[in-house]
């Protein structure tokens, strides 16, 4: 995932792996890191952290608010294939070949899917649909082929690698990534994939998600490369271009005050109860970089269910650069599923109003 942004694109921090799960059979990754909107022009001052890689893991990701828009509604997820190998030649046209460095052709319904899916899912938010960048096809696909013959991720992938090519590295770079392996490794539908993105594996860095739900997000990309090898282990990694596409897209238009994760009516398989809510403000309109003056370092957070309010724990607040670079993170104790939930965050400063509030309820 992409963490941050930076003018100076010599400066690219894109490193940072976190595990979810560890077994002998499988491992799931999801990266965490940081990058440049290569559109942008940023003239304040972002800190921008370094983390380092890890080792490999597990797959099974105001005023008065303005009420939520009707969503889109969200697309039933792809039941879950009775053969691996058969889920994964599905996907392809030309299927892919990891150990000969081959991506194969990903058809054009997977990429629309993923696409479809993450407008459905910012529909939730008031957050305005983004295009698809075919011309962003190979960074993704050979970010997404490298991912896998490696067994690893990394938005820093050495000349070492094996399938190494420098659009590959261009696309890891610019792109959220996600990958397993082994022989006990599950399916992931494209739907699975955007759920862990959402979700975080639980953990407080959510650079995935902010990306995601960017209101300035305009385009992606999507590449994935799934294949069971005759040895019967098998590889799968996927990347979502998020910025530095070959057109910068437009400014958007009618973005909403703020982006609240839950948000109104909300799907459980992309929100768990004891995973991490957040909150970013939209100050400005006008730019994305123009949003870093946001500060919650005095907020407070309150949630409710109408009588009691709830425990708030874990918050911490940043002005990274994840996509919106403002925001505040925190979880909850005892949420729970159909239940309507008021949030109250006060003493916000550098937006245009110190105190906001929205509902959310998780719902199957």
């Amino acid at each position: 995932m992409l963490h941050h942004f930076t003018q100076d694109r010599t400066n690219m921090p894109l490193s940072r792996v976190r595990a979810l799960a560890t077994t002998g059979l499988l491992t799931l990754l999801l990266t965490a890191c940081g990058g440049s909107d290569s559109g942008a022009s940023n003239t304040g001052t972002v800190t921008i952290p370094t983390p380092t890689p890890s080792a490999t893991a597990s797959p099974t990701p105001s005023p008065t608010p303005t009420p939520s828009p009707t969503p889109t509604p969200t697309p039933t997820p792809t039941p879950t294939p009775t053969s691996w190998s058969a889920a994964a030649a599905a996907m392809y046209d030309v299927q892919p070949n990891i150990p000969g460095c081959s991506t194969g052709t990903l058809k054009a319904s997977v990429r629309t899917e993923m696409l479809t899916r993450v407008n459905a899912l910012r529909a939730l938010h008031g957050l305005p649909a983004v295009t698809y960048s075919d011309a962003d096809n190979a960074q993704v696909d050979e970010s997404s082929l490298m991912q896998a013959a490696n067994n690893t991720l990394s938005h820093t992938p050495p000349t070492s690698w094996l399938c190494y090519t420098a659009t590959g590295s261009t696309g890891a770079g610019s792109s959220n990534l996600i990958g397993g392996w082994g022989s006990g490794l599950p399916w992931s539908s494209e739907d699975d994939y955007l759920g862990l993105w959402l979700t975080e594996g639980g953990s407080a860095s959510i650079g995935h998600r902010r990306w995601i739900l960017d209101p300035f997000l305009g385009k992606i990309a999507y590449g994935r490369v799934a294949q069971q090898l005759p040895s019967g282990s098998r590889s799968d990694a996927a990347s979502m271009k998020v910025f530095s596409f070959a057109s910068a897209p437009p400014t958007p238009t009618g973005l909403p005050a703020f982006v609240a994760y839950p948000y109104g009516n909300y799907p459980v398989r992309y929100f768990g109860t004891g995973d991490y809510l957040s909150f970013s403000v939209v100050a400005n309109t006008g730019s994305r970089f123009a949003n870093s003056g946001v500060s919650f370092a005095s907020a407070t957070i309150t949630v409710s269910n109408g009588s009691t309010n709830l425990a708030v724990t874990d918050v911490s607040n940043d002005n990274q650069g994840y996509g919106l670079p403002n925001s505040i993170q925190w979880r909850v104790t005892g949420l729970q599923a159909n239940v309507s939930y008021t949030v109250t965050i006060s003493g916000v400063s550098g937006a245009p109003q110190t105190s906001y509030q929205y509902t959310f309820r998780v719902v199957p």
